[in-house]
């Protein structure tokens, strides 16, 4: 039975759900008075069909750990990236919950830990043979503000190295290109080295820009303005980033901005879901685009997040090293403000 818990503050309501730690519809109220709902909400949700668990809980933010799933031999990965399909996990064998979609947390229920007037702390034990011991969440609102503080303690009960990240869904309820994504300083963005019939950009291409990203078939298009007019599912990693994201949403005339540590989440990683999926429970509806603070290699699972890949050559850390009795703590911060007319 899934629970959810709500808190109201001065500037807006959030509610958050066992299923995933996920939180769900969240009100936010800027200085001009209006209430602007950002998060995402999985159509399936909202019709109430019932989906498998990797998927449920697809709302507007949940912790991932390890982030992604475990890539194997047939997943189509390109080179160089597809010889580390095989590589050995660094630290600590693979437990049964590493190969769900973005780890036990996403697809399990949590249990509330506390809930103040200012405060909502829930807590998720991971099974026994888990080098993760437990991992806890806190959703705090800013006072007088129309944003929100989220945190994450991680402990574990053996070292182990595995990818963590954040998983933020904004909702694109605009025309296309109404959207804008202007990421802070970054070394260099890389596109999603899969051979994946659903995207339109060259696969694991480098790119210095969102608004200049090589396509498949040939030229280039700017990936900094949502949705897009075309049916696509593209992924584009930020490597080495610093400042956050500055989210500016035209349609309902607001601007976002997400920070967080990114000495501990070097990387974001861009989900652009624009109703590509035509398969269940998909089905050519989902229209989002996820602004995920990761320390990860893409979404490849502890093996290639582990190994020494692309990404992690480059100096950028790809997976957290966790030490028992070494609590991992790591937050980022959500605040809108009205756009300027």
């Amino acid at each position: 039975m899934t629970d959810s818990w709500s808190l109201d503050w001065s500037h807006g309501s959030v509610t958050v759900h066992s299923g995933a730690g996920a939180i769900g519809r969240t009100r936010f109220r800027l200085e001009d008075g209006r209430e602007v709902e950002p998060f995402h909400e999985a159509p399936w949700i909202t019709a109430g069909e019932a989906v498998e668990p990797e998927v449920r809980n697809l709302r507007g933010d949940w912790p991932c750990l390890p982030f992604g799933r475990v890539y194997g031999p047939d997943d189509r990965l390109v080179e160089p990236w597809h010889s580390l399909v095989d590589a050995p996990v660094p630290a600590s064998a693979l437990a049964e919950s590493d190969f769900l979609l973005h780890g036990y947390s996403a697809n399990a229920e949590w249990s509330l830990v506390s809930k103040t007037e200012r405060e909502i702390v829930l807590g998720l034990d991971y099974p026994p043979d888990s080098p993760i011991q437990r991992i806890t969440r806190s959703i705090r609102p800013l006072d007088g503000q129309a944003g929100l503080d989220v945190a994450v303690e991680i402990l574990a009960q053996r070292r182990c190295v595995r990818p963590f990240g954040f998983h933020p869904n904004f909702a694109l309820r605009g025309a296309p290109g109404s959207f804008h994504i202007e990421p802070g300083p970054y070394k260099f963005g890389l596109t999603h080295p899969v051979d994946e019939v659903l995207a339109r950009a060259a696969p694991n291409s480098r790119i210095a820009s969102l608004a200049d990203v090589a396509l498949k078939g040939g030229g280039h298009e700017r990936f900094d303005r949502l949705p897009f007019a075309d049916d696509r599912e593209d992924i584009i990693q930020l490597c080495g980033i610093e400042k956050g994201m500055h989210l500016v949403d035209h349609h309902d005339r607001v601007a976002w901005d997400l920070s967080w540590d990114t000495t501990k989440l070097p990387s974001c990683l861009l989900w652009m879901s624009n109703r590509g999926r035509k398969f269940a429970p998909w089905n050519g509806r989902n229209l989002c685009v996820g602004v995920e603070p990761v320390a990860s290699a893409f979404d490849f699972g502890s093996v290639i997040a582990g190994a020494d890949n692309p990404i992690a050559k480059e100096g950028i850390a790809t997976a957290l090293t966790i030490e028992p009795g070494t609590p991992f703590t790591v937050g980022y911060r959500l605040v809108g403000n009205t756009l300027a007319a």
